[in-house]
């Protein structure tokens, strides 16, 4: 039977120290405002943990928590975790097999390479209002997983290490959330990646990574800002791209009324774009088949071609808008391209290639340009 236990220093509280030694499984500790250590950290069996303050900085738990295959669950609400030595915040071990729930909750981490929380084992995990700051969600890859991710924050700008990280097998589910730092699948992975009402920095996304990515903001502006890659299928539908979107190897992508940067594709990826406004650049490489509708490809003065095809590349457009502003459109190799211009900036387009016949360009004067 679950005890609702008051943990402070008034007459019908008890001590912390107390209250950890007499702790039993169902048990909710009920935290009054202030300062508690668990030294040298905590396994932890059946319980939640109740801050009783205002805000959650109101009580501070310094230590760290493990869950291993005694602990069905585990729940945080309305408190923070201070973690100052060399462990992760939050451990679930290989054994465990847990259900791990925060709410309203702040973790501190130490800006290195461990985690705020660290999946190696069977997790169903729900972040609701939650804050991880200078420390990542990290699911490795012994884990399986189900996590929920709403209203949260994760603020881990690190170069070396993704702020969400995942290795392992199972679905994460990110909405309405800011994620200051990376969020990678890895090769390893064989997941499930929804993200909606979302900002992140970098998107890069590896393995069999299936990705659902809807109403969010990339905001790195570096050429792989979003990096599609492995055997990775995607559905994108209106997201703001600041930066490049790179799109490698075998993987399938659809993407729906977008705003793009620039973008590359290569390898034997396969694309489809509609209702997309291409910023810059559009470049597509290789033995890549892109399908697109309803698309503006733009360029400027900082790339050559403001759409270039290479090697044995495939485009099929209908209903395009160009507007080249000054660059040239390019169709090398055995590339090929057939579309139907809706409307243009000019009036007549220069095409840079080798081939006549594997250019078909319908609803605009062009001029083949052959380039030695």
């Amino acid at each position: 039977m679950a005890r609702l236990i008051k943990v402070g220093t008034g007459g019908d509280e008890i001590e912390w120290k107390d209250a950890l030694k007499s702790v039993r499984a169902d048990d909710v500790l009920l935290l009054e405002p202030g300062y508690y250590e668990v030294q040298p950290g905590l396994e932890v069996s059946d319980l939640t943990i109740k801050g009783t303050g205002s805000s959650p900085e109101d009580t501070i738990i310094e230590g760290y928590f493990t869950l291993g295959e005694d602990c069905s669950f585990f729940t945080l609400e309305n408190l923070c975790i201070n973690t100052k030595s060399k462990n992760n915040s939050i451990f679930v071990q290989t054994t465990a097999d847990t259900y791990l729930t925060l709410r309203n909750t702040v973790i501190y981490g130490n800006h290195d390479n461990l985690a705020g929380i660290a999946v190696n084992g069977k997790c169903t995990m729900e972040l609701f209002s939650v804050k991880i700051i200078g420390a990542s969600l990290s699911l490795f890859e012994n884990s399986n997983f189900h996590v929920t991710m709403n209203d949260s924050l994760i603020d881990y700008p690190s170069e070396k290490f993704a702020a969400i990280g995942v290795q392992g097998k199972g679905t994460i589910i990110i909405s309405n959330s800011k994620i200051s730092g990376s969020i990678s699948t890895y090769p390893n992975s064989n997941s499930e990646l929804d993200i909606n009402n979302s900002t992140t920095n970098k998107l890069l996304v590896h393995g069999s990574t299936w990705m659902n990515l809807l109403n969010s903001h990339i905001l790195d502006q570096g050429d792989t800002a979003m990096y599609l890659s492995d055997d990775s299928w995607s559905s994108i539908i209106r997201c703001n791209f600041e930066g490049g979107v790179f799109i490698a190897k075998k993987t399938k992508t659809i993407m729906q009324n977008c705003r793009i940067n620039r973008i590359i594709v290569c390898d034997q990826a396969k694309i489809t774009l509609s209702n997309c406004n291409i910023i810059n650049h559009a470049d597509f490489q290789d033995n890549v088949k892109a399908d697109v509708t309803r698309t503006v490809f733009s360029g400027n003065n900082n790339f050559q071609y403001f759409l270039a095809l290479n090697k044995q590349a495939q485009l099929k457009g209908k209903d395009l808008i160009l507007n080249p502003n000054g660059s040239v459109m390019a169709v090398q190799d055995d590339a090929e391209i057939k579309m139907k211009v809706l409307s243009s900036s000019q009036k007549s387009l220069n095409v840079e290639g080798q081939h006549r016949s594997k250019i078909n360009i319908i609803g605009l004067d062009w001029e083949l340009i052959q380039k030695n």
